[in-house]
């Protein structure tokens, strides 16, 4: 280990776990200061590939102080999200990180940022918006309270999807999430190459009809993303089936600390999470400007 004393931004490529032991410490003290739950990403910060600058770090005489990490899901935007010590606010620490991070993006060629901003942060929203952020729209975080029904209304299979499904997951990608099919293959393998990810692909009469993705990265917890179910097959108790019999796998693994996340304004999917047991815990709004 290096005696320099680390001082200033320091954009890193991959994450030590010494590294990610001082975000934990830093993201514990900025939770408990503001009453937050700011959202990190922490299975894609514990997997970081060490040939891309994905995170900027600030320290002073050797202590972390700030942090920003970057997370892309295709090439059309960078979702970001970060913190500084409340003792070392408004000293321009966070606009640094956030500059330094638009010119590695703006090198790679992704035309947007959608800053993360906990709804109840008023920090956070008076950085983006003095940033030049605008606010596009909000998520709900969402906690598995109850015990889950079960729905078997259709012969479903699921099975975990294979690099074979790379057309079905793409198009579903696209379908679902609005990205190019390029993308949507690019995400598709991305959450196949991670080993704390797992995807189901869902058919019937072996006509594959959504999928539906678990992390799975810490003991007893578990969190479903990448839902999509095909248009033709909306609105006829597929997807309460699916999310049903995921959430029961997940259980029978003993992971009983299940979340998800769902756009604030899809009321479909907030109604399908509720009647499977899911409650909203918190919030986040997300803030975009061009890179």
């Amino acid at each position: 280990m290096s005696d320099q004393t680390k001082n200033g931004l320091i954009p890193k490529q991959g994450l030590s776990p010494e590294d990610l032991a001082e975000i934990k410490a830093l993201r514990d003290i900025c939770n408990t200061y503001e009453d937050l739950t700011i959202k990190l990403n922490w299975d894609m910060l514990s997997n970081r590939p060490a040939d891309q600058t994905n995170d900027f770090l600030f320290y002073q005489d050797n202590q972390l102080i700030g942090f920003l990490g970057t997370y892309t899901f295709g090439r059309q935007e960078a979702e970001i999200s970060g913190m500084v010590h409340p003792d070392y606010r408004r000293q321009g620490i966070f606009r640094q990180l956030t500059d330094a991070a638009r010119e590695e993006y703006k090198r790679l060629g992704i035309p947007k940022f959608l800053f993360i901003v906990q709804s109840n942060s008023v920090g956070g929203k008076a950085f983006a918006e003095s940033y030049g952020a605008t606010y596009t729209f909000s998520e709900h975080r969402m906690k598995l309270t109850q015990d889950v029904p079960e729905f078997a209304k259709y012969d479903l299979d699921m099975r975990i999807a294979t690099e074979e499904d790379l057309p079905i997951l793409s198009r579903l990608n696209a379908i679902g999430f609005d990205m190019p099919e390029a993308d949507g293959q690019d995400y598709a393998k991305d959450v196949m190459a991670n080993a704390h990810d797992r995807t189901w692909i869902v058919s019937e009469d072996g006509q594959p009809l959504a999928k539906i993705s678990a992390m799975v990265s810490e003991p007893g917890k578990g969190f479903i993303f990448g839902f999509c179910v095909d248009p033709d097959y909306r609105g006829r108790g597929y997807g309460r089936q699916i999310l049903s019999k995921t959430i029961r796998d997940l259980i029978a693994e003993e992971r009983t600390f299940i979340e998800l996340e769902v756009a604030c304004e899809n009321a479909r999917a907030l109604t399908l999470y509720e009647s499977c047991g899911f409650v909203v815990t918190k919030a986040d709004d997300y803030y975009e400007i061009g890179v």
